[in-house]
């Protein structure tokens, strides 16, 4: 029984963890990239600066795997009483996207579009 709980509350504190990684990444990618880079180029030298960097971007780019991402949820006849989920990623990188697009998606919580299929 101990051991199941341990398992639950490691699975809940990595939830937990995941979710502000992602909500605050970009905040976290520039603060290790300026002020945690310049205190171990001051402390340790100019190449334990560019390891640390190219750390941060291997995992910036995970990072934008993970928010490249939507989930949709539908059903399949009007009248249906459950919703189907899908999964959709862009084909596109964030940094390849407008920045009036960008600052237009941060400023929302949650996009919705509903859409009405006609046969």
């Amino acid at each position: 029984m101990f051991v199941l709980g341990a398992i639950l509350v490691g699975a809940a504190i990595g939830a937990l963890a995941m979710t502000l990684l992602t909500t605050f990444w970009d905040e976290i990618r520039d603060w290790l990239n300026n002020t945690a880079a310049d205190v171990v180029q001051e402390r340790i030298g100019y190449d334990a600066r560019k390891a640390l960097q190219k750390a941060v971007n291997h995992v910036d780019r995970i990072m934008n795997v993970v928010r490249n991402t939507s989930q949709v949820y539908y059903r399949q006849t009007p009248l249906s009483s459950y919703y189907d989920k899908v999964v959709l990623e862009t084909s596109a990188p964030e940094y390849e996207f407008d920045e009036e697009l960008l600052k237009t998606l941060e400023n929302e919580e949650c996009r919705t579009m509903e859409m009405e299929y006609k046969q």
